[in-house]
């Protein structure tokens, strides 16, 4: 049973000599004139809410629950993230959520991470399908800065080569890069890509640096290794620091 419509409805109220002639005509404009608001309002409210009608409102969903969209995410695995966003917040700064979260932003093109705190040693580490475990290495932060305690590092086995640099000239605009990009072809925007879900994820309290690690890259001592392991410094690939600000 289909809900009456405000012209029908106001068709219904009023007295017999208004539903004739041009006073009729004018009630029926203004009743479209009502239902076409009140079929507006609805979509509207439907459209506040992740589900199928209302997939072209997803970016606008997504940044005001703050739950960042995949580059490859489909529409119908992002509003299923979108319809958990409360839960996902109530552990923001967890370990396991920024590690799900990034899974979740990369897929279906996943590679290995490793998340690693600084003062404890304590590592986790996200396996292509999505499975963490945790354990303890000896490496550490190189500073050994004890009063910047809440430090972590996210190593990102990147699948592909980083672009190499580019030259430094006006042309390129290289000037204007973050110090942490000249040694890197990436840009600013990809740049702010790669750093968005640690961004968005960290505790208050931490301190971040993404390591991009390209193929074949290799940095001393991480995992901790000793002298004679056989290892390189830095190994052949190319290796971008990009700190959590």
């Amino acid at each position: 049973m289909t809900s009456p419509t405000f012209r029908d409805r106001l068709a219904s109220f009023v007295p017999r000599w208004l539903k004739r002639g041009t006073a009729a005509k004018l009630l029926y404009a203004f009743g479209v004139h009502f239902d076409l608001v009140g079929d507006l309002l609805v979509e509207a409210v439907r459209k506040r809410f992740p589900e199928p009608n209302s997939y072209d409102a997803l970016p606008y969903i997504g940044a005001d629950r703050k739950i960042i969209r995949g580059p490859n995410e489909p529409s119908d695995v992002y509003a299923s993230r979108l319809a958990t966003w409360l839960d996902a917040h109530r552990l923001r700064g967890n370990p396991y959520v920024l590690l799900e979260q990034l899974y979740l932003y990369y897929a279906p093109n996943n590679f290995p991470i490793e998340l690693v705190y600084a003062s404890s040693g304590l590592q986790f580490s996200l396996a292509v399908d999505g499975t963490i475990t945790y354990a303890f290495t000896a490496w550490r932060e190189p500073d050994g800065d004890l009063a910047r305690w809440a430090r972590w590092r996210l190593f990102y086995h990147w699948p592909v080569p980083i672009p190499p640099a580019g030259q430094w000239d006006s042309l390129t605009e290289t000037w204007d890069l973050p110090a942490t990009l000249w040694d890197s072809g990436l840009s600013a925007e990809q740049a702010a890509e790669v750093l968005a879900v640690p961004q968005a994820w960290n505790a208050a309290h931490c301190l971040g640096t993404v390591v991009l690690l390209s193929p074949g890259a290799e940095l001393w001592d991480f995992p901790a290794s000793t002298w004679d392991d056989g290892g390189t410094w830095d190994g052949a690939g190319d290796i971008v620091f990009l700190t959590i600000s």
